[in-house]
């Protein structure tokens, strides 16, 4: 394919973004960026990043093969320490699905594909049922006596998804603090040096649950460990690169999406909240769309000079497609728009080849956490003194400060409680 003529194509407008984690929440200056044109460009660490804001053509990006998630097109100057593509390994160790491209995505791909299967997905809905029970029994208790607020994402959103990917991976429950706290580091810390330590952190204790895997329960690590001499042509480095992915991945996205799930319920008046799972299905899918935990997706690089949408990208250029402003593209909504009834369609999760395999876990782990607590906690409500706090910068959001008045339970409802035990 021929270049395009650059002459005749747009060169992207400069937007601001809040690339350094802070305790804020950044949703409107990335909404923003959508809202200047389809495609903007981002000074980002001393480079150039070119941002797809606009609804179709994020699409057509996230589709478009010349777009390359291969981790050897990554620019030098973005291999920066504590940053997404100077937290991996070189490609020669190891490379991850998501930077990954061809034959070598497909294997890596499979791989992955027989931890999420049907029967491992019916018996995870199992153990995640069991596990919001027994926060909730713990809330409950606290209600009855007559406790006050609570932050609900240190007492229930972050417990859920930590401890059902600590379960899943085989770690023990002593290992879930020190998750909590690296993660925290690695993808929230307004410290650089802070995250570089945490991804060193991170890929020492994986590899060193890898080499000595007595310390694990039976779950992901140790099935992947059994493929090294198997016909998948698994290695260690492997093991190791991908479980750290998981780790990041399967955690924080997740707990960001049941958050934001949990505050648009309790924004509004019990009789107005989701009810069945017909509603709580409709009530995820405007979450991601309205809270995508990832407001951008993951990277690509151009392949080879091209045009988008009439917008001239070069070869080698770093390409973000802004998932939040594509969400919301063209009705340039607010950052509080929120409307499950609408029925709007979304990118949170990808398109094409690298939609993300997580997909169905996810939504299973809020569907049965948010049923689980609304069912619990029909009347329970946001403080009216306490501000709920966020965490983000232009590529992760969460909520960190979830303030919640947990009505009291009635005396019945705490017998059962104790019948049950």
């Amino acid at each position: 394919m021929a270049d395009p003529r650059t002459d005749d194509l747009l060169d992207a407008s400069r937007v601001d973004m809040p690339i350094v984690p802070a305790p804020v929440d950044c949703m409107p200056s990335v909404l923003a960026a959508g809202r200047v044109a389809p495609v903007v460009k981002v000074d980002y660490y001393g480079g150039t990043v070119w941002d797809v804001c606009d609804t179709e053509l994020a699409r057509m990006a996230l589709a478009d093969r010349r777009l390359s998630k291969d981790i050897e097109l990554a620019p030098d100057w973005m291999r920066i320490p504590g940053e997404f593509s100077g937290s991996l390994p070189s490609p020669e160790v190891a490379r991850i699905m998501l930077m990954s491209e061809g034959a070598e995505h497909a294997r890596i791909r499979r791989a992955h594909a027989r931890i999420f299967t049907p029967r491992n997905a019916a018996k995870w809905a199992a153990r995640l049922t069991r596990l919001a029970d027994e926060l909730l029994d713990g809330l409950a208790a606290e209600a009855f006596a007559g406790g006050g607020e609570v932050n609900l994402v240190e007492r229930y959103v972050d417990p859920i998804p930590l401890g059902f990917l600590c379960e899943m991976l085989g770690l023990r429950p002593e290992r879930h603090a020190e998750m909590k706290h690296l993660t925290d580091d690695i993808i929230y810390s307004p410290d650089q040096a802070a995250r570089a330590g945490g991804v060193g952190a991170l890929a020492r204790a994986v590899a060193g649950w890898a080499s000595d895997p007595s310390s694990l329960n039976e779950g992901v690590i140790t099935g992947l460990l059994h493929e090294v001499d198997g016909e998948a042509v698994v290695t260690v480095d492997e093991v190791v690169t991908w479980t750290f992915g998981l780790v990041l991945a399967g955690y924080q996205s997740t707990a960001s999406l049941l958050s934001s799930a949990i505050f648009e319920a309790l924004r509004r008046p019990a009789g107005r909240r989701p009810r069945g799972e017909t509603q709580i299905e409709a009530w995820i899918e405007e979450a991601l769309r309205a809270h995508p935990p990832a407001t951008h997706a993951t990277w690509r690089f151009a392949a080879e000079n091209l045009d988008l949408g009439g917008y001239f990208i070069p070869q080698g250029a770093p390409v973000q497609i802004n998932i939040a402003a594509a969400n919301r593209c063209p009705h340039g909504e607010l950052a509080d728009d929120f409307d499950p009834g609408a029925s709007r369609d979304h990118v949170s999760f990808g398109l094409g080849r690298h939609y993300c395999l997580g997909a169905p876990l996810a939504r299973v782990e809020t569907r049965i956490a948010l049923g689980a607590f609304l069912s619990r906690f029909p009347n329970a409500r946001l403080s009216e003194t306490t501000a709920v706090g966020w965490e983000s910068d232009w590529m992760n959001r969460r909520i960190s400060v979830l303030p919640v008045v947990l009505a009291a339970i009635t005396q019945p409802d705490h017998e059962r409680l104790d019948e049950r035990d």
